[in-house]
């Protein structure tokens, strides 16, 4: 499918000429890449996927040498099915969550440990280190797979249901609550040292089994909340912006696409990556105020913690309590705490 601007999708005139200019465009292309997203493009307001971006400065950037097709609403799957079809030169690129790729790199796990990397400026420091593509990124390589650029979408939160209603702010309001959490080893480990009872709820079932109370918490991103499947911002009670961990999405593309690609338009590709970033924050920025706004008229509280509470969230389950050495030391081997100190300083700046 092509982007079309939003005015000419209820003209049927303009509609079929700006058809014809995508066709035209396509035919003269050298390169077509096909960039498949679980996101509704329409939906930039609330999800900033930066669909239009893609196309736009990709064929900008490249004079038009690659057509980029977007195929969203996740028509090409989601998750791990867009891994694969990234993998197999399916699709050329994909948008996923990090978490996607830790079952083939599990030292993307260690993003999971909470209060090391968990703010944007951290996390951007982070992805864009020397270190951390020598000991995790360059590791995709070998599943056909390179990372194109981190997206900025926020930290997790701990948000409780409306059935519940509580604020939670300090180790203790942890305690004995069911929280709903993703996949993740690091995040099974964080959620047993906090006490709370960990339950697994596919994320497109999280609005109705909030509904029916199977538990009181979960921990998205503000704009993964706003934009969860079934309304669930309908089902939320307080959100608390603990920041504990970097709610990551990733573009990734096919390895083998890219080395296809003239020297040129090589360079022009990574170009448009970094002109995409850019934009993609600003797009982050924009929906994170318009999701905010939108909560409050729902009656959805946001409380932001203080720095004496988030130090003792930190002190509590952080990256130096001593349940962390042997996950560490799993993810990294066996110059795992010195290799994570100098990934920590990097995050730190």
């Amino acid at each position: 499918m092509s982007l079309l601007p939003v005015h000419l999708l209820n003209s049927g005139s303009a509609f079929a000429e700006d058809a014809y200019e995508e066709a035209r465009k396509e035919k003269l292309a050298k390169y077509v890449f096909i960039f498949s997203s679980p996101y509704d493009t329409e939906k930039f307001e609330t999800t900033p996927h930066a669909h239009r971006e893609i196309k736009e400065v990709i064929e900008r950037v490249t004079n038009n040498k690659i057509y980029v097709k977007i195929h969203d609403k996740g028509i090409d799957g989601t998750g791990s099915s867009l891994t694969n079809s990234v993998k197999f030169n399916q699709s050329q690129g994909a948008l996923l969550s990090v978490s996607n790729l830790v079952p083939r790199v599990p030292e993307f796990d260690i993003l999971n440990i909470p209060f090391w990397s968990s703010g944007e400026a951290e996390y951007m420091r982070l992805f864009n280190s020397v270190l951390w593509d020598r000991h995790v990124m360059s590791k995709t390589q070998r599943f056909k797979l390179k990372i194109l650029m981190p997206y900025v979408v926020g930290a997790r939160t701990a948000t409780s249901t409306k059935k519940y209603g509580k604020l939670i702010k300090t180790p203790e309001d942890f305690e004995g609550i069911t929280f709903r959490i993703p996949g993740s080893k690091s995040l099974g480990v964080f959620y047993d040292l906090t006490k709370a009872i960990p339950v697994t709820v596919r994320w497109e079932a999280c609005a109705r089994t909030a509904r029916k109370g199977r538990y009181d918490a979960l921990d998205p991103s503000v704009a993964g909340l706003f934009s969860g499947p079934g309304d669930l911002r309908n089902e939320l009670g307080i959100i608390s912006e603990i920041e504990s961990v970097y709610d990551g999405w990733v573009a990734i593309g096919n390895s083998e696409f890219i080395e296809s690609l003239d020297p040129k338009t090589k360079t022009q590709f990574y170009d448009a990556f970094r002109e995409i970033q850019e934009k993609q924050l600003k797009l982050y920025e924009n929906s994170k105020k318009f999701c905010v706004k939108e909560f409050a008229k729902l009656g959805v509280k946001i409380y932001t913690p203080t720095s004496k509470e988030k130090e003792a969230l930190a002190t509590a389950f952080g990256h130096t309590n001593p349940a962390w050495e042997a996950v560490k030391k799993n993810l990294l081997g066996k110059d795992a705490l010195k290799i994570f100190d100098e990934l920590y300083k990097v995050a730190r700046g």
